[in-house]
């Protein structure tokens, strides 16, 4: 008999963890080291609907150890995205009396 896996557990070596809901098509929950996700949006350009992808989420551990997740708004008449938040934790830091740091700076990213 297979064993099942709990993909949300904490003792494992995953950073992060994912709750997606999506209507109809379904949902995702799981834990992984990276995540990336954007939501596009329908939008009228040109005359034309199409859909553009609105918001993206990235989370991703850094150079020094520190799990990142960065929130950036993109908008078809910029030249680039725009990072409206940056949250990091640092869980290997055992001297580190904040559990999570949120940067809300708007920085063009």
């Amino acid at each position: 008999m297979e064993k099942e896996m709990d993909v949300l557990s904490a003792k494992d070596d995953r950073k992060f963890e994912v709750e997606c809901g999506a209507g109809k098509a379904g949902q995702l929950r799981v834990g992984t080291d990276t995540v990336c996700v954007k939501v596009g949006q329908r939008v009228r350009m040109d005359g034309a609907e199409e859909i553009w992808d609105s918001v993206g989420v990235y989370a991703k551990e850094d150079e020094s150890g520190n799990l990142v997740i960065r929130v950036l708004v993109f908008n078809p008449d910029w030249d680039e995205p725009l990072q409206i938040a940056s949250i990091t934790s640092r869980p290997r830091d055992k001297s580190c009396q904040t559990s999570v740091g949120c940067n809300l700076d708007h920085v063009n990213a």
